[in-house]
């Protein structure tokens, strides 16, 4: 379960072999020392010096991967650490579960070390919890959680300028900046990961600043991608940040190069712009994107904006940038664009060739449907350490442009069909601008058919030979199958091939596609029941009927019924149509099971009979007995499909009485048949059903159950007062 780390070390490697199995050393340090033969006194003297030293792990920064499924990390320890290690598991699990990875520690500022590792094969949506140290036992940090989220529909928060320090007051800067960050994750507590656009310092080499910048708690527990600002320019920058795919050929300062990383179906571009070359910012754009060829949209974050409203927006190197990039931009089809550094909020019209594009699509509520250009968007301050006025004449390219004197913060939502960004303030929460763009190109629609559709739901005969099927969603986060669709109107008796065209609405924009199906009708019904609720000994058992109902070319039936097999033995198990039916069935304790076949397939509007079911008392003396019967389960296979199809049922049990003349005929309920029970009857001869009003008093002297007291009534009445039962 846990990976033993390679020390940095080559002359003290194999004492630490058996030394650093993290977090279950259970040697002491002495023996494993020890058992070091190899290794110099010299050596066991500073493996003992480094146990024996406190180890406090701070500055712990969290960094996105190169996917979603990779987490980075960065940590300062004391100086000259013996192992740089992380440890994880699913929270669910805990740390006792946990795995082990190593990482790489260099020489950092004031005395310290820079800690780096990475983890990989994160699951979505899941809970971890993690500890860094150098892998020896109490070297390690607290216990910290963060949490993996989809990667198809996701946020991303994004920032502007901390720059903590850049007010005179530090310690205000980052209670603003925390302030942000908790603001944020009370409103949105499930965005994936920070976009900071630089700036995370005001001075560069200002190692209390960074721990100012990296004290707030959620820190631990959310990743930020950062963009070196113009005060990030120093290499104390790289100790404290872990990034992916970070080029060591384009974009490079002091504080490292140009990064990109992935997250679903996002290309995330990241760009180091205190160097100005665009020339080495193009090349590292195409290289990405060749190595990312399918991603859907195409991100970049870098930090002097180049189209803001502020004091930056006419420096001259912002227009030399500005030059220097946007063909860049346009070429490679970049959807939008983040940025920082003029500490005011900026969003612009769609922009191409320099120049805006308002001529462009938008729906009913403002969504940008398939926009030319690019939209680029500046973030104010996210700490509220320094504010810049607007210039007083706003910018042919500015659409949207706000000094609050507020922190804000934006929340970017991206799924398959659109990006949203969503801008907020920090003290009301109120939103001060939104955006949102759409793409409905080829990709946009992908509705994956099955062979068959499972029903039509309904047996309203509203069009056999095709429709339309509506569904709407804000945005659809996985493609779109058609078990996702309820489909409607196709009537239930008339199955077969149906042209269907499925049309759903995401964002305002429709989609459709056409399909040949395969529709089968709705399920049948059945039911189970008897003719007579009562019937007497001597003409006859207790008889039961399974019926079917919305039957479209069954040709097969398997049904399972229960009943009191103590009391009852099944006596027969019949077809209706036994000309053109097969049937065979099993009795096991009281249930039954019956499979049939119909070489004429039936086809029912309303209940058919299809099987009988006799069932005979086991006490011929009992003078009465009811017999139960339970329809267990029922399925149907429909010709030309021949899949088997769990049945409707209407009506689950049944019940008869099954009962002597000796009870039948003691009308008066006295024990005895006597002339006083003829009597009875006889005040009621030609009382029929019919007679509401009277039926309810003459029905016990309807002793053969046909719905009139007549003069066959009378007659069974008298046979069994002669016979004296």
């Amino acid at each position: 379960m846990f990976n033993v780390w390679k020390p940095q070390h080559k002359r003290i490697r194999k004492g630490l072999y058996s030394l650093l199995l993290a977090t279950v050393l259970t040697t002491s340090l002495t023996a494993a020392i020890t058992n070091a033969a190899d290794d110099t006194q010299a050596d066991q003297a500073a493996l003992m010096a480094a146990a024996a030293a406190p180890y406090t792990a701070t500055n712990i920064s969290l960094n996105p991967g190169a996917n979603e499924a990779e987490m980075r990390f960065t940590w300062y320890s004391p100086e000259n650490p013996v192992g740089t290690v992380v440890q994880y598991a699913k929270k669910a699990d805990g740390i006792g579960a946990a795995a082990t990875v190593s990482g790489t520690a260099t020489q950092a500022a004031s005395g310290s070390f820079s800690n780096k590792a990475a983890i990989t094969g994160l699951e979505p949506n899941t809970e971890y919890v993690y500890r860094v140290g150098d892998g020896l036992d109490d070297h390690w940090s607290s216990l910290y959680e963060f949490a993996t989220q989809s990667s198809n529909s996701f946020s991303v928060m994004f920032v502007g300028d901390p720059q903590i320090g850049a007010s005179g007051n530090a310690d205000n800067d980052a209670a603003g900046w925390n302030a942000t960050l908790n603001t944020a994750r009370s409103m949105f507590p499930n965005f994936s990961f920070v976009m900071s656009a630089g700036d995370q310092v005001n001075t560069a080499t200002s190692e209390t600043e960074y721990s100012k910048y990296l004290s707030p708690s959620l820190l631990r527990s959310i990743p930020v991608a950062t963009v070196v600002g113009n005060h990030d320019t120093a290499v104390n920058y790289k100790y404290h940040f872990n990034q992916p795919n970070e080029s060591t050929d384009y974009g490079v300062t002091s504080a490292g190069g140009d990064y990109y990383y992935t997250y679903g179906e996002t290309l995330f571009m990241v760009l180091n712009t205190n160097n100005v070359s665009g020339a080495s910012h193009a090349a590292f754009i195409k290289k990405a994107i060749a190595e990312v060829p399918n991603a859907r949209w195409k991100i970049v974050t870098f930090h002097q904006s180049i189209y803001s409203a502020a004091s930056h927006s006419t420096d001259s190197s912002i227009i030399n940038l500005r030059a220097a990039l946007f063909p860049v931009f346009d070429e490679n089809k970049i959807d939008i664009i983040f940025m920082g550094h003029d500490h005011s909020y900026v969003r612009t019209y769609q922009m191409a060739g320099d120049l805006a594009q308002k001529d462009q699509t938008v729906d009913e509520n403002g969504r940008f449907i398939n926009p030319s250009g690019i939209a680029y968007v500046t973030a104010n301050s996210a700490s509220g350490s320094k504010y810049y006025e607007l210039k007083a004449t706003p910018e042919v390219y500015s659409q949207v442009r706000a000094q609050l004197k507020v922190p804000t913060f934006s929340l970017i939502n991206i799924d398959h069909y659109g990006i949203t960004v969503d801008t907020y303030r920090t003290d009301t929460q109120a939103k001060v601008d939104s955006y949102t763009m759409v793409k409905t190109d080829a990709d946009g629609l992908n509705v994956v058919p099955p062979a068959k559709l499972t029903y039509s739901v309904g047996d309203q005969a509203l069009d056999t030979t095709g429709m339309i099927v509506n569904k709407t969603f804000k945005g659809a986060v996985t493609p779109l199958s058609l078990g996702d669709v309820t489909v409607t109107g196709f009537n239930t008796a008339a199955p077969g091939t149906k042209h269907i065209t499925v049309s759903y609405v995401v964002y305002g924009v429709t989609y459709s596609q056409s399909f040949d199906i395969q529709v089968k009708a709705a399920p049948a019904n059945v039911k189970i029941y008897a003719k007579k609720g009562t019937v007497a000994r001597e003409d006859g058992d207790a008889e039961f009927y399974l019926a079917i109902n919305r039957a479209a070319a069954v040709n097969t039936i398997d049904v399972s019924f229960s009943y009191d097999h103590t009391k009852f033995r099944l006596k027969d198990a019949s077809l209706i149509d036994s000309a053109n039916a097969f049937k065979d069935f099993k009795d096991e304790n009281g249930t039954i099971r019956l499979v049939a076949a119909f070489t004429s397939p039936l086809t029912a509007s309303e209940y058919t009979d299809i099987i009988k079911l006799v069932f005979e008392p086991l006490d011929p003396s009992a003078d009465a007995v009811q017999a139960n019967i339970q329809l267990v389960s029922s399925s149907t296979a429909q010709s030309e499909f021949n899949d088997e199809v769990d049945s409707n049922s209407d009506g689950s049990s049944a019940t008869v009485d099954v009962r002597s003349y000796k009870d039948i005929c003691d009308i008066n309920g006295d024990g005895k048949l006597t002339i006083a029970d003829l009597s009875i009857a006889v005040d009621h001869y030609r009382t029929s059903s019919q007679d509401a009003g009277k039926w309810p008093a003459a029905v016990r002297s309807d002793v053969n159950f046909d719905g009139i007291v007549d003069v066959t009534d009378l007659t069974i009445l008298m046979v069994h007062i002669l016979k004296g039962a």
